[in-house]
């Protein structure tokens, strides 16, 4: 497996579309889809569309970030019981795979800023809860759903963090 590949792989990136549904359906609850429907034939739903593809963007990195940290955390476990995954394979580092989850949940903020405050004070918050999760949470029958459940209903509410 080449290098890139393993880096991509960490990303579980058929799990992060699963994160894109999150957002979609906050914005659809919000409101915010009533507004793409506008009238003004210059301008028809524009400014709703950036919104939506930055937070699309933000839970991206998210999700992406929190699930290559969730790597990170398990490696020595996963020697044992998943050597064919990219940290316990050799086919990534621990260190290049920490580097990445720290840029996608870095960008992941930044993204979620783009479109308000409160989209990003809610992207910093998610991103502790995930990194929570990730360390400490899984390890607890009662922390670890509860965790995994905040971090899911906080990115629902990241979409629903599009209205104006």
């Amino acid at each position: 497996m080449s290098r890139l590949f393993a880096h991509f792989v960490l990303l579980r990136p058929a799990n992060i579309i699963t994160a894109i549904a999150d957002i979609m359906l906050g914005f659809a609850a919000s409101g915010s889809v009533m507004m793409l429907m506008q009238d003004d034939e210059v301008t028809a739903g524009e400014p709703q569309m950036r919104l939506l593809y930055w937070l699309i963007l933000s839970t991206i990195g998210l999700y992406g970030g929190g699930v290559v940290f969730n790597d990170v955390f398990d490696a020595e476990l996963d020697r044992v019981e998943r050597p064919e995954r990219p940290i316990p394979s050799g086919a990534a580092s621990r260190v290049s795979a920490t580097v990445l989850g720290a840029l996608l949940l870095i960008g992941g903020i930044a993204a979620a800023f783009q479109v308000s405050v409160l989209s990003g004070a809610l992207a910093v918050l998610i991103s502790v809860i995930a990194l929570v999760y990730d360390a400490l949470g899984k390890h607890f029958s009662v922390l670890g759903p509860i965790n995994m459940g905040l971090c899911r209903g906080l990115n629902l509410l990241l979409g629903i963090s599009a209205v104006p």
